[in-house]
């Protein structure tokens, strides 16, 4: 699909943004072409499958699940996990904590290539797009590169906006997958389907039929996909009212903030929520909030 349909200037440049903002793999000219030519639509679909990685800033609650804190390992690390869970209350910011991966590897044209031996998985988190599982290095040592020190045990998490569940301690052993599926699975790769299975199945009674996650045939979550159309949709409905003085100022109004002379609204991405910005008076406008 292509963005040969008529669009704005504002929509252009926010395409174009999104398509320079993902990190690509390889990262060179026509990697970054094939996605300045991507409809919106497809873009947000790149877009947020990388961007569902991070977890934004912003202060949540904790919880703690029997699967974790039943584990001898989160006495082995009570401090180190204490120091983390008081940044997650607190709304510090946890990237410093998660995988490198994402800095560098977005996306990239080969795990859309039809071919049988195609890895699907390059540019994606496997267990986050299944489980729905972010995973946190325990290290308190930030280096000047800006991440934390990496640590074998990893606590991995649901989170939404305003809640952080610790599901379990796994070890990097749990991401090790074979291509053959007779291969048995490391010990921490089946504990956590395990854990995983027992809390999707949560309250239903013995027996029931249940589908914890859909999975696109390129590899993307459903929830991002619906996110991406649903967000292309907001855009391509409220973009020819942004030079309708009425409207603008009906943004304002409800906020109880004075309307700029001369507003400049754009498109804008903030982790996953989306909104108008205007630079005049920069405050941001959030039309849909995304997931964490």
């Amino acid at each position: 699909m292509t963005a040969a349909h008529l669009e704005s200037k504002r929509v252009k440049t926010f395409r174009l943004g999104i398509a320079k903002k993902i990190p690509k793999f390889p990262n060179d000219k026509a990697t970054l072409q094939g996605l300045e030519t991507s409809s919106l639509a497809s873009l947000l679909i790149h877009y947020n499958n990388w961007a569902i990685r991070y977890v934004s800033p912003r202060p949540r609650t904790v919880s703690i699940e029997a699967t974790a804190s039943g584990d001898p390992r989160w006495s082995t690390f009570a401090n180190k996990i204490a120091a983390f869970l008081d940044k997650v209350r607190i709304g510090e910011n946890l990237t410093p904590h998660l995988s490198l991966e994402p800095h560098t590897r977005g996306y990239t044209p080969a795990s859309a290539q039809k071919k049988p031996d195609v890895d699907r998985w390059a540019d994606k988190d496997f267990l986050l797009n299944v489980m729905g599982y972010h995973h946190f290095h325990l290290g308190q040592q930030v280096h000047p590169n800006g991440f934390a020190a990496r640590t074998d045990d990893l606590i991995f998490a649901r989170v939404s906006r305003d809640h952080f569940s610790v599901i379990a301690i796994f070890d990097h052993s749990v991401f090790k997958r074979s291509e053959d599926p007779t291969a048995a699975m490391t010990k921490e790769r089946e504990r956590l389907w395990s854990v995983f299975d027992r809390h999707s199945s949560r309250g239903m009674t013995p027996g029931s039929v249940y589908i914890p996650s859909m999975i696109t045939t390129s590899g993307h979550s459903m929830h991002v996909v619906r996110m991406a159309d649903d967000y292309a949709r907001v855009v391509r409905e409220i973009d020819p009212m942004l030079d309708d003085v009425k409207f603008v100022k009906g943004l304002y109004d409800p906020a109880g903030l004075p309307c700029p002379k001369t507003p400049k609204l754009k498109w804008h991405l903030n982790y996953l929520d989306l909104g108008l910005l205007d630079t005049a008076s920069n405050t941001l406008f959030v039309l849909r909030y995304g997931p964490n």
